[in-house]
């Protein structure tokens, strides 16, 4: 089946983008080193054997979810770059739509943020036996959970004027995320009004997500799954309208 020409354009650019990432083995390998480097040290902190077992069934789940973030926005980092390269330009000379750019940007950041957390999966199943027996759900709430990240990446890459500024206003968002996303610490351990905040980031419902796919918990899956999907529209919505208004100016 014949894709339509936008859509080829989008699958073009996404391709383009995963192609300059992989390009350097370097840049792949220290992108996950920081989420593998965190799994080792807690799980090395609190122990896998015994009780503590417990505790790595719930932290591996909140590091493929962490990896996922972390993917995804780094990989619309590239928005900032191509702007002030002025690639935009010259794309759009060329019969390609800034719908198709747009599209293609955050196809490339979900793809990557996927990527990235199958790989911690992996070593978190090789490492210390995690296993989930429903994969499928696994890699939808990792999908939405990297689009929803990729929105929010958008949205920075398009507030931001030029790279540094970028990576500052990331790392803003990405390092409080991590530590109040249920990521290390459980959500209702925390004190007032931090829960509060968590309900308000998508890393704390991939985290629930990928916890409650694990102790087959299908009603909190379907719900955090609806959280997301609306995270996912929300912030690809607005990340989109932004990007717009910056090309076509």
């Amino acid at each position: 089946m014949k894709l339509p020409q936008s859509l080829l354009h989008s699958v073009y650019i996404a391709e383009n983008d995963l192609r300059q990432s992989f390009k350097s083995v370097r840049h792949v390998v220290w992108s996950l080193l920081f989420p593998i480097f965190m799994m080792f040290t807690f799980s090395f902190r609190y122990g896998a054997t015994g009780t503590d077992a417990q505790f790595i069934n719930f932290l591996i789940p909140g590091i493929v979810g962490m990896t996922a973030m972390f993917g995804s926005i780094n990989e619309t980092m590239s928005i900032v770059w191509d702007r002030s390269l002025g690639v935009f330009d010259r794309i759009l000379a060329a019969p390609v739509s800034s719908t198709s750019i747009i599209v293609g940007k955050t196809m490339s950041g979900a793809v990557m943020g996927v990527l990235s957390a199958v790989v911690l999966l992996m070593i978190g199943e090789a490492a210390f036996g995690i296993v989930f027996a429903n994969i499928p759900a696994v890699i939808l709430v990792i999908l939405l959970a990297s689009f929803s990240f990729t929105g929010l990446g958008t949205i920075i890459s398009g507030l931001a004027s030029e790279p540094r500024e970028a990576m500052m206003l990331s790392n803003l968002l990405r390092f409080p995320m991590m530590f109040l996303g249920g990521v290390f610490f459980s959500v209702d351990a925390m004190p007032n009004p931090l829960p509060y905040v968590a309900r308000a980031l998508p890393l704390t419902y991939a985290t629930e997500a990928l916890r409650a796919v694990q102790a087959s918990d299908p009603m909190t899956v379907a719900v955090d799954v609806v959280v997301l999907l609306i995270y996912m529209l929300g912030t690809m919505l607005v990340g989109s309208k932004i990007l717009m208004r910056i090309m076509t100016r």
